[in-house]
């Protein structure tokens, strides 16, 4: 009886700190303080970061409607239950099975982890209700991330691994999503979220907040992090090519302006295919789903 009792309690307790969240949640959106706070990329990374890592798998993805711009096809993507797009792909071919497609979650090649079978996708956001993306978190490839208790003495790549290491390194797998901000609504891309590896390891390090507060091209806020941007960030310089990082499966490699004009052409490739299959304000996620 004892045990039947504690799992009540247990079960009650669980309830009201979730309601207690979800209340203060609430509370912030609707705070007279909350819309030039939290819509930037510092109050709405939180929100979108929950998303991408603990995505709605209870829910059905399905195809609301695709468009072939410039020899990409363009794919918008919701749950069943409503008609909002959440997620954009763009693909060299139409697709033409979204569950199987696309990934929610990581998947393994052996004890690698991957993306799924399409890499080119994200959780795509309006946050003004103007018809028009303004935040994007992509796909960036699939890897461990290192949390503040990483052991130091993890081996190094190439190094053998005890099964206990790879079971480690298996349950601190994740897709890596890099988040891709147009905060003052002008159809270019002002602040990125980059993931940083471990340059001796096969690991997420870290991930790298790059943004123009001035909204001019130059990077007046560069910040290292884990977790939030808004946490115990370490604040650095960029160099003079950019700000050094090290990109998942490549060399050592830069970002600066052009990255950011990169970016610009996928958000406007995206925002083009909306136009092209009648999708305007009303119709794109401005939170993430629950």
């Amino acid at each position: 009886m004892r045990t039947t009792r504690d799992s009540t309690y247990n079960t009650r307790l669980k309830s009201c700190t979730q309601l207690f969240i979800l209340l203060s949640v609430i509370a912030l959106l609707i705070s007279p303080r909350a819309g030039a706070q939290s819509n930037n990329i510092l109050g709405y990374y939180a929100y979108v970061d929950s998303l991408v890592y603990f995505p709605p798998l209870d829910k059905e993805p399905y195809v609301i409607s695709s468009q072939e711009i410039g020899g990409n096809f363009v794919t918008f993507v919701g749950f069943k239950g409503d008609s909002i797009v959440r997620i954009v792909a763009v693909t060299a071919k139409p697709i033409t099975d979204i569950k199987k497609e696309i990934s929610l979650t990581v998947d393994f090649d052996g004890p690698m982890p991957t993306p799924g079978k399409v890499t080119t996708w994200g959780y795509i956001f309006d946050r003004n209700n103007d018809g028009k993306i303004d935040y994007m978190a992509l796909v960036g490839g699939a890897a461990a991330y290192e949390g503040d208790d990483f052991p130091e003495n993890f081996p190094l790549r190439g190094q053998p691994l005890t099964r206990e290491q790879v079971d480690y390194f298996v349950g601190a797998c994740k897709i890596i999503f890099n988040h891709i901000t147009d905060d003052n609504y002008d159809g270019k891309v002002d602040a990125l979220v980059q993931a940083d590896m471990d340059p001796k390891r096969d690991w997420v390090r870290r991930e790298l907040l790059i943004r123009s507060t001035r909204y001019n091209d130059t990077f007046d806020d560069v910040r290292a992090f884990r977790g939030t941007p808004d946490k115990s960030p370490e604040y650095l310089k960029p160099g003079s090519k950019g700000v050094p990082y090290h990109p998942v499966g490549k060399p050592p490699a830069v970002i600066n302006k052009a990255t950011f004009d990169e970016k610009t052409a996928i958000l406007n490739l995206i925002n083009t295919a909306l136009e092209s299959c009648k999708i305007g304000a009303g119709q794109l996620a401005r939170r993430p789903v629950r």
